[in-house]
């Protein structure tokens, strides 16, 4: 038998490359609401709701995208033996890319036939299928679409291909270390986060699978304990319990074939329970029974099923992503916490870690389909152990924690900020390498800060760079530099308002004015400005600077319509249109929306139907302002006959639910109707 292979290839598809980020700081937002229904068990309180915020600093937002495909060609490594090919795109956060079947010649998770970002992700730019692995908070994760580390491990075993980077949210350091054995179709990722400071800190990992999803496909793990979102209680979150395959969400149906839901589902398989003792696993399989199976060892041993539904916004949303041939696919899902809405920790000077396996197994169908659910969990449930016995698991946990001092040839280098750590004189656990040649454009003026106590220098139309970590020891280097620089007390203000103080925020941008009258400090006393008209005032102030940045702009009409202003937000989207070239579909979210609502307010009814005839780029994830502003526009129209408004909205919704009125397709992303 041949050893396993690990060499570097490229993979050439369609894509729409990202261009840029925006180099505006977009400020964290308070935890959400969150509930447990009756019934919620008390022990799953902790954690719960805890960092579940928005919350993107020090990172910027990846919102520089259109919906053109071209030929794009990105890095990748390959991992090889006689049963998988395993193809891995170190460019977009490792993610795994392809697990390919070379016995059975089929994919065993969902391979995206082209690059297609959309606004789902922390940062705004994500992408659908492979298997991505989610670091730092609640979201895809700020990784997804940015490069990190990739290098060839050597061992007796053939090696392993590590991919590692340093996530500076958390200020935790994370690699995976992905083999395969010799005689074994099994994909073996052994996963270590070290906190290599003394506090201890909110800890959250999910690694998320897309696989096919066909109207027969069933998931099923180890537990038939689990909790679901009760969306009849949003906007509060609220978790409730359920016993499988009962979900209130599905009444009459059983859960473990979601497909046939209307809307979107999900729910968490509770593992830890006493009834589901043994290895944590989770299988996916459609009507032939080939299934996607995985195990791992323990702290990862809560699943989740995520899918879209068959209602027309999940079906427009697995159209989005993506593009023909491809077809529908659902999420399961691996993590160390209950659900997405909890936060496990990890202590200070700590190291987590766990092996998880992934394979392609064939089950038999008249067992894996079985009616009882609980006889097909059992025979589902002896397939995967009988494919990842524990004493391989546990093996795969012991080699990685061997491996875990050796260094990687690096075969893809990530960001540079592991590199600055080495600069600050900062802690990096051992065998991650980030060499000084890491540190790009981004980085260099922070190793510059740290290097020679101060930027270099910077004109104020310039983008103030990028944001290096909401830390004590930043904010003293940039309070140490010497006085006249505006981008420092910019810098320091940005940290300041992440941190809740908006007062001496504000001090610190009014300081940085005061060295050099700049748009960025200008944009963010906007943001904390007292009312709307103080922050357009501000916004003016920042346009007066020359030279105004995109990004501000497009803030600054949104504003304008938010305030009604209704020709200076005309004469301005007309402007930003004709100047910056930008084509409203390509527009973010925010201004698209503000375009759609100006157009009815000025009884622009071809703007206006243009705008719902567009692919909008930037379209987020639960926002259907478009489709409700065709809303408004189709219940005027009714009101204008001679109903009052509250009969004309009702004649419209009921249209829309007896399919005599369509709304436009492009338009319409509502999860429930």
């Amino acid at each position: 038998m041949a050893a396993p292979r690990i060499y570097r290839s490229v993979l050439k598809l369609k894509g729409s490359p990202l261009e840029g980020e925006n180099p505006l700081p977009f400020f964290r937002q308070k935890d959400f609401d969150c509930a447990g229904a009756e019934g919620f068990p008390p022990d799953k309180y902790a954690g719960f709701g805890r960092e579940t915020g928005f919350r993107v600093l020090p990172y910027r937002m990846q919102d520089r995208y259109t919906r053109a495909l071209v030929d794009i060609e990105l890095p990748s490594a390959v991992l090889e033996n006689e049963y998988l090919k395993v193809e891995i795109a170190p460019s977009l956060g490792g993610r795994l890319w392809s697990l390919f079947d070379k016995k059975r010649g089929r994919d065993i998770v969902y391979r995206n036939p082209v690059f297609r970002p959309a606004n789902l992700a922390i940062r705004e730019a994500w992408f659908s299928g492979g298997i991505e692995w989610n670091i730092g908070r609640l979201g895809h994760t700020v990784h997804t679409c940015s490069p990190v580390f990739a290098g060839i491990v050597q061992d007796k075993a053939g090696g392993a291909l590590r991919i590692w980077e340093f996530e500076r949210q958390s200020g935790l350091f994370w690699r995976i270390e992905l083999s395969l054995a010799e005689n074994s179709p099994a994909l073996f990722a052994y996963t270590r986060v070290e906190n290599m400071d003394a506090a201890a800190k909110p800890f959250y990992w999910w690694a998320n699978a897309a696989v096919p999803q066909t109207n027969r496909t069933r998931v099923l793990s180890a537990s038939d304990e689990a909790l679901y979102l009760v969306t009849a209680a949003l906007p509060v979150k609220t978790l409730a319990p359920c016993t499988l395959p009962h979900i209130p969400p599905l009444p009459g149906k059983d859960a473990s074939y979601p497909a046939g839901a209307e809307h979107y589902v999900e729910y968490f398989f509770q593992n830890d329970s006493p009834r589901s003792p043994g290895v944590p696993w989770e299988a996916a399989f459609g009507e032939d029974a080939y299934a996607f199976a995985e195990a791992s060892t323990a702290p990862l041993v809560y699943r989740k099923m995520f899918c879209w539904g068959n209602g027309r916004g999940g079906r427009r949303w697995q159209d989005f992503l993506t593009a023909p041939p491809a077809g529908p696919y659902l999420e399961v899902q691996a993590g160390i916490a209950p659900t997405q809405l909890h936060t496990a920790e990890i202590a200070g000077g700590a190291v987590v870690d766990w092996a998880q396996a992934f394979s392609g197994i064939q089950l038999e169908p008249e067992k894996a389909h079985a009616p009882d659910y609980n006889a097909a969990c059992a025979y589902t449930e002896q397939a995967v152990r009988a494919a990842f016995p524990p004493a391989l698991l546990e093996d795969a946990l012991e080699k990685g924690r061997e491996r875990a001092g050796r260094s990687a040839e690096i075969v893809h280098e990530g960001s540079g900020w592991g590199a600055l750590e080495h600069l600050r004189n900062r802690p990096v656990p051992a065998g991650l390498d980030f060499p000084l040649s890491s540190i790009g454009a981004d980085e260099a003026p922070w190793a510059a800060l740290a290097r020679d106590g101060r930027f270099p220098p910077c004109g104020p139309g310039e983008p103030p760079g990028a944001f290096a970590g909401i830390d004590a020891g930043w904010d003293a280097l940039l309070a140490a530099s010497p006085p006249g620089d505006w981008r420092a007390p910019y810098h320091l203000g940005v940290n300041a308002c992440e941190k809740g103080d908006r007062e001496t925020a504000r001090r610190l941008w009014l300081n940085s004015i005061d060295c050099a009258a700049n748009p960025w400090a200008y944009r963010n006393l906007a943001l904390i400005a007292a009312d709307t008209e103080a922050a357009l005032a501000y916004y003016r102030k920042a346009l007066e600077c020359g030279g105004t940045p995109l990004s501000i702009a497009e803030e600054y009409i949104p504003l304008l319509v938010k305030a009604g202003n209704w020709d200076e937000a005309s004469a301005a989207l007309d402007t930003y249109m004709r100047e910056y070239g930008v084509l409203l579909e390509n527009s973010p979210c925010a201004l698209l929306n503000a375009a759609a609502r100006l157009a009815l307010e000025r009884g622009d009814d071809a703007l206006l139907d243009r705008i719902c005839a567009l692919e909008p780029a930037h379209i987020r994830e639960g926002d259907n302002t478009l489709f409700e502003i065709w809303v408004e526009r189709e219940t005027r129209r009714h009101a204008a006959r001679g109903l009052d408004t509250a009969a004309a909205k009702a004649l419209v919704m009921n249209g829309l639910s007896s399919g005599t009125l369509s709304a436009p397709r492009r338009i319409d992303f509502r999860m429930f109707t």
